[in-house]
């Protein structure tokens, strides 16, 4: 009985999961599809899924701004997740990059669309980016800066909020790894008393 239910329960939830992941936008889910450029200055625009210009090179100290000039929400980490940004559609943040080194920001909604900023000659840990407040972003009346994001993270900071669809993924997964689970357990089960009679 319990292995009929199973049979129409998993079937079931992958049709609603395909469901909900083709019910997002076409941009969810894809990075970006131009070759990658190089530049300099202190501004990395998000348009068409892309970090423009994919390598940004400055000096140390620098403040380099974020624009998503995109028509979707590009919410930006780093590896390890010591900032983040939500990247609302329109919105802009500054960093300062005190430290020389590479420092790598992505788009954690769209795989693939990566960037880097290279302080100095790039030879250092990079490790330190410093949020400040951006001078060319609308003044707020609560006097946060332009990055406050959806949720609180470590030590206080917001960080964004992870999409529906991902969430709906690690579901499944977790689903399907509890319903392999329970077969090899059966399984298990089974062969237990054939042991116990030959030993």
């Amino acid at each position: 009985m319990c292995r009929r239910r199973l049979r129409v329960l998993v079937p079931l939830l992958a049709v609603l999961a395909a469901t909900l992941l083709t019910a997002a936008p076409a941009s969810a889910g894809g990075g970006c599809h131009a070759p990658a450029t190089e530049g300099r200055g202190t501004t990395v625009a998000l348009t068409d899924l892309c970090f423009t210009p994919t390598l940004l090179r400055v000096e140390p100290g620098s403040t380099v701004t974020f624009v998503n000039r995109d028509t979707t929400v590009h919410p930006l980490s780093r590896p390890g997740g010591e900032w983040g940004w939500d990247g609302g559609v329109g919105e802009r943040t500054s960093v300062r990059l005190d430290q020389a080194g590479t420092y790598p920001f992505f788009c954690y909604v769209h795989p693939g669309m990566v960037g880097v900023v290279v302080v100095g000659d790039g030879r250092g840990s990079g490790a330190q980016v410093v949020q400040v407040d951006d001078p060319a972003a609308p003044a707020a009346g609560s006097g946060q800066p332009a990055s406050a994001a959806t949720g609180p993270g470590p030590g206080g900071r917001d960080l964004p909020s992870f999409p529906a669809a991902w969430l709906v993924l690690v579901a499944l997964a977790a689903l399907a790894g509890a319903a392999a689970g329970t077969r090899l357990g059966g399984r298990q089960d089974r062969n237990q008393p054939d042991q116990a009679k030959t030993g």
